[in-house]
């Protein structure tokens, strides 16, 4: 039997700085991203208003998209994962389903911000064409809901329980929260409710919760 090496041990991060450098990956990466995909949709935009769809715009479309998987590839590559540990062909496979998922939802937000003629972008009511609906809801509908459950066949127990837990705490806090804005809306307290914005909310409260319940 092989003997383990105590100078081995010493060299094993600690679980606080795993959870520290997955924290500052997590952040700083999820905000780098969400930076590029601003500058994608803010870049197709204007060039949709224009009208210029010449090599120019393909080139420096292509050069942000390139940047963007860069970086998320980078957020994989240097995730700590805590132990020397061999992972699962599940864990590996659910993994991979959950950045296909991100990656085919990523064109829906660029799409409707590019789509809007107003400031609002993602968050805009107005009005869209037949043909951008059709496409953002068959995107929506079909890939995505398959992804989801393949991911959700493939997560280990600990996983699947943050994930439950999260969805548990979102849906209590949409319970609660929406009731009161409507009617502290309604006395004129505060705007209108946004159906899109309540949405993000609880999805925000749901991944918050989620990932403190599986890392902490």
């Amino acid at each position: 039997m092989m003997k383990l090496d105590p100078s081995d041990l010493d060299q094993q991060p600690s679980d606080g700085a795993v959870l520290l450098r997955r924290g500052l990956i997590g952040v700083g990466g999820g905000l780098l991203l969400l930076f590029i995909a601003s500058l994608m949709a803010g870049f197709s935009y204007a060039a949709i208003s224009d009208g210029n769809f010449g090599l120019v715009f393909i080139a420096i479309l292509a050069v942000m998209v390139l940047v963007f998987a860069g970086v998320a590839y980078a957020m994989w590559r240097f995730w700590p994962r805590g132990h020397n540990e061999p992972e699962a062909p599940r864990v590996k496979s659910a993994r991979m389903i959950l950045i296909a998922a991100m990656v085919i939802s990523m064109p829906v937000g660029i799409i409707l911000a590019a789509s809007d003629d107003s400031a609002n972008g993602v968050f805009s009511n107005a009005p869209i064409t037949s043909v951008i609906a059709i496409s953002l809801i068959a995107l929506w509908l079909i890939p995505v809901p398959v992804l989801t459950w393949m991911w959700w066949r493939r997560v280990d127990e600990h996983e699947a329980n943050a994930y439950r837990d999260g969805g548990f705490v979102a849906v209590h806090a949409y319970l609660f929260l929406t009731p009161a804005w409507w009617i502290a809306s309604r006395a004129g307290w505060v705007p209108a409710q946004d159906p899109m914005i309540v949405f993000l909310a609880v999805c925000v409260v749901w991944c918050c919760f989620g990932f403190a319940r599986k890392y902490f």
